[in-house]
């Protein structure tokens, strides 16, 4: 672990991106060195593991706070609110961003068919063999041979879903009308690049405001309006990666322009469009 941090370590924040083809979805390797940064409030829509290699990330998960400290793993499922803060120090890391259909496919395999995604409820895991099966992965994805490649991921990915990936929760104890939240949250993801007001969620609900937003945060860490603008970045970030433009894609995911939306990516995710658009692929 120690050898990873030191051979790539940079002064100053900076992030690499790499996208990987597996059929018809995308895998995301991403090697940080965060320095002076927080992360806000956010979620993604794929699975987010990071393995921590310096320092220590302390973070915000399921309302609890935690520290993923070096040689521990960080976990967040898709929509799931977290925080990123670096001590003084900062923090090195690398992180797999994983559809949520591949991990649902892995579970069945190994659960005698019976597909259901996973829930990695701790958000921080000690188990140094799935750090050492991960690590591996990270030191060679880039020069290793397409099979040698998937074999290592998936020996990881297998492991941290056998080992601590629980069965999804029915229901959580903070929820609060999650009928009604879901209802909201369909409609502003389906009005994702417009002007929704309060009005319009009152209209499509029947609920008044006032119990509509408290059902939305409770239910999903958010009010309304922040829950939006992090779709709108997850929907902007899957439109650059698929060759879009940058100004299009803010255009198309509802951003003023495309400073707009570099200054709101760049605070939520640690790196630039520029970046993103720049990413090679893994071949």
């Amino acid at each position: 672990m120690a050898s990873l941090a030191e051979s790539e370590s940079r002064a100053g924040s900076h992030t690499r991106c790499w996208r990987i083809q597996d059929r018809d979805e995308v895998l995301w390797v991403r090697r940080a060195d965060v320095r002076h940064l927080a992360f806000p409030r956010h979620f993604h829509d794929d699975y987010t593991v990071g393995l921590v290699v310096r320092g220590a990330n302390r973070f915000v998960y399921r309302r609890r706070s935690l520290v993923a400290p070096a040689g521990t793993l960080c976990l967040a499922d898709p929509g799931e609110i977290h925080t990123g803060e670096a001590d003084l120090d900062g923090w090195t890391y690398w992180t797999l961003q994983i559809p949520a259909g591949m991990l649902t496919r892995l579970r069945g395999d190994l659960d005698e068919g019976r597909e259901a995604p996973p829930d990695f409820p701790v958000g921080v895991i000690e188990d140094p063999r799935a750090v050492a099966r991960l690590a591996a992965f990270f030191r060679i994805f880039r020069a290793a041979d397409p099979l040698e490649r998937e074999s290592r991921l998936f020996a990881a990915l297998g492991h941290l879903v056998r080992v601590h990936g629980a069965e999804p929760a029915r229901h959580r104890s903070h929820a609060v009308e999650p009928g009604l939240a879901r209802s909201v949250r369909d409609y502003l993801a389906d009005h994702l690049a417009e002007a929704v007001t309060l009005t319009d969620l009152e209209q499509a609900t029947g609920a008044g405001r006032y119990r509509l937003l408290r059902a939305f945060a409770r239910a999903y860490g958010l009010p309304p309006h922040a829950w939006l603008v992090q779709a709108r970045l997850e929907r902007a970030h899957a439109l650059i990666a698929h060759g879009v433009v940058i100004v299009e894609a803010a255009a198309e995911a509802g951003f003023a322009d495309q400073p707009h939306l570099t200054r709101l990516f760049k605070r939520a995710y640690g790196y630039t469009p520029g970046v993103l658009a720049r990413s090679p692929q893994i071949s």
